[in-house]
């Protein structure tokens, strides 16, 4: 029986998760351009951001302050400069990285898809006028809409936050060799989502994996299998050969990815024998108590 001590905690965190999807919603353009240098360029101090992307120091220094205490970002190195002057050198952390990757617009917005003279031209004109490419051009928040869903330099993350997830980033380079680099992608903005709600609710899988840089390894390891499995039964006999071969390449890339991998197949599989059971007993209560005639076996 759950006791009183956490029913409490366990509440905490779901509030929190909640004001966590609610800032999510509201961070204002500084902050993603923040959030974005930190990603692409890895850590570095308020002053080498306004000065590499164009940024005014005071603007730079509101949106970390802001993004600094939501625990997105934090302050990885102090030191003093050649002339003495204390700096602070900030990062992003695992949480902000989450939050960041599950951002990644799942779908395209109509006005890029349909070419009908009534539909808003704002987007595609965007696209015309700016290279919304480069961090410093995003100047409104459809700007970062088409940098996420068009230019999001995950290649750059991997290498200047490998720390950060370093089961996946230390072999990015390897994974786009072997084209499964934009398979992992595919599934980072569900997979990092469902990888934050079952860090703040504690669910089992937390609790047993013990810290976020696993949970979102075995999170994601576990989308991608899913998506190797659905495609190899919906594809040739030749195709299927070649997803088998780049899953076995990827899991085995490293020892901890392929015990996550045995961890993770012995988890589906139990899943797939629990999801067989059910179908089978609801097909044996039809049949023993048909509503309506049998239908003749093919």
């Amino acid at each position: 029986m759950i006791g009183d001590h956490e029913m409490r905690a366990r509440k905490r965190r779901a509030e929190k998760f909640e004001e966590m999807q609610i800032r999510a919603r509201m961070l204002t353009v500084p902050e993603w351009r923040v959030l974005l240098a930190l990603a692409y360029d890895g850590p570095q101090t308020m002053y080498k951001i306004a000065k590499t992307y164009n940024f005014k120091y005071p603007t730079v220094h509101r949106a970390m302050k802001s993004i600094k205490e939501i625990q997105w970002v934090k302050v990885v190195e102090k030191k003093r400069s050649v002339k003495n002057v204390p700096t602070k050198t900030y990062g992003l952390t695992r949480e902000g990285l989450l939050w960041l990757l599950s951002k990644i617009p799942k779908t395209i917005h109509p006005s890029l898809a349909d070419f009908s003279e009534g539909d808003s031209l704002g987007l595609r004109k965007t696209l015309e006028e700016k290279d919304i490419s480069r961090v410093e051009n995003l100047g409104t928040q459809n700007d970062v809409y088409l940098h996420l869903l068009l230019e999001f330099n995950v290649d750059r993350i991997a290498k200047n936050n490998t720390n950060l997830f370093p089961l996946i980033f230390e072999n990015w380079a390897f994974y786009r060799e072997i084209e499964a680099a934009q398979d992992f992608v595919s599934e980072f903005p569900e997979t990092a989502f469902s990888t934050l709600i079952d860090y703040y609710h504690n669910y089992p899988r937390m609790r047993k994996l013990g810290t976020l840089n696993l949970l979102f390894t075995y999170n994601l390891c576990y989308a991608l299998s899913e998506l190797y499995a659905e495609g190899c039964a919906n594809v040739d006999t030749e195709f299927k050969n070649d997803l088998i071969q780049k899953a076995t390449t990827v899991f085995r890339s490293n020892p901890p990815l392929q015990k996550l991998f045995r961890q993770i197949s012995k988890e589906i599989e139990e899943k797939l024998h629990a999801s067989l059971a059910f179908i089978k007993s609801v097909r044996s209560v039809m049949s023993a108590h048909p509503k309506y005639p049998a239908e003749p076996e093919e």
